[in-house]
């Protein structure tokens, strides 16, 4: 399996999987587990917590019961502390517990403890998570270094963002790998769209992971940027609201890359199997599991065709969604 192929099953096994086996009576000592992944083009930033155990038995033999493997919900505060040049910037953000009724999808699924936060990634800074465990007072700490130059919000004042043109992105001298496409068994489709809300303007984006989301198509027309199942796919994603106007943007190809930390992980963390095992490689105190970054290397950025915005704005799927035509028409 490559490597790029390993970064998905990694973050995969880490938000999504919660297991129940059979119980059997063994010595074993179970260990907090923190995943917590930073990204400086993603608006909202996760972080789940489970138990793992340490044995030299099959974790499978501890995981039956679902409160022996789970935490009770918002059992944890958790905080993110900003640092350049070894000084805190500002003050600890603190993460907000995420819904457990909320549908399973790649974070979580209702019996994980999984919390989250809309803060800022910024460049050339270091990240402490800091993790308390309200009954007991317990902390467990974890840093991380930021991967990629270029946020979001930075990325729509780009000029090929106004001009809608085909671009390829630049190397990036910093990540020591491949970014080749053809080296790597995933890619993000990211859908980026403008959003208005009376005289506020925001940044948004839906990603769509095919490998993980199969959809099925056939496009045969070379007039066709998109095809009708995608469509209905950001209908799903993105609410109807009647006060709010939108305007597509375009579509960024991206490959997920790991930070140094999460390198590390990967490497001694060739084959996942349970998410209750104790990982061999950790970076967070106290406990174990993972605090690092991604970066969603964009490799190829696609330029919406007329027909492609008109059947985003009219078309069947989105036309509720109020999106500006190729004219610059809202309906």
């Amino acid at each position: 399996m490559k490597k790029t192929g390993t970064i998905f099953l990694v973050l995969c096994l880490i938000f999504t999987f919660s297991c129940e086996t059979d119980l059997e009576v063994a010595p074993y000592k179970d260990v907090t587990i923190v995943y917590g992944i930073i990204n400086i083009k993603d608006t909202v930033q996760y972080l789940r917590i489970n138990r793992g155990f340490l044995s030299t038995d099959d974790p499978y033999n501890y995981t039956q019961v679902n409160d022996s493997v789970n935490y009770p919900e918002n059992a944890f505060q958790v905080f993110l502390e900003e640092y350049k040049d070894d000084e805190m910037i500002g003050e600890p953000v603190e993460y907000e517990p995420v819904d457990r009724q909320k549908e399973p999808g790649l974070f979580s699924n209702e019996s994980n403890c999984v919390y989250r936060t809309n803060t800022p990634i910024n460049e050339e800074c270091q990240y402490k998570l800091r993790v308390i465990e309200r009954s007991t007072g317990r902390e467990l700490t974890g840093w991380a270094t930021v991967l990629g130059t270029i946020t979001m919000e930075e990325s729509f004042y780009q000029e090929r963002a106004f001009y809608r043109v085909d671009y390829r992105a630049e190397p990036m001298y910093e990540y020591q790998g491949s970014l080749d496409p053809t080296e790597h068994e995933h890619y993000i489709m990211r859908f980026l769209y403008w959003e208005y809300v009376g005289n506020e303007t925001y940044f948004k984006y839906v990603d769509w992971v095919p490998s993980m989301d199969p959809l099925n198509y056939k496009d045969d027309d070379t007039n066709t940027q998109l095809f009708d199942q995608y469509y209905e796919y950001l209908a799903t994603q993105i609410p109807v609201d009647p006060n709010v106007k939108r305007r597509a943007r375009g579509v960024d190809y991206m490959l997920a890359l790991p930070g140094i930390e999460l390198q590390n992980f990967i490497q001694v963390y060739e084959q996942p199997t349970n998410p209750h095992f104790f990982p061999e490689y950790t970076n967070v105190e106290n406990g174990g599991g993972i605090f690092g970054s991604t970066y969603g290397y964009t490799y190829f950025g696609l330029k919406l065709k007329k027909r492609t915005l008109d059947t985003i704005s009219w078309g069947k799927h989105l036309y509720h969604h109020r999106f500006a035509d190729s004219q610059g028409q809202w309906h």
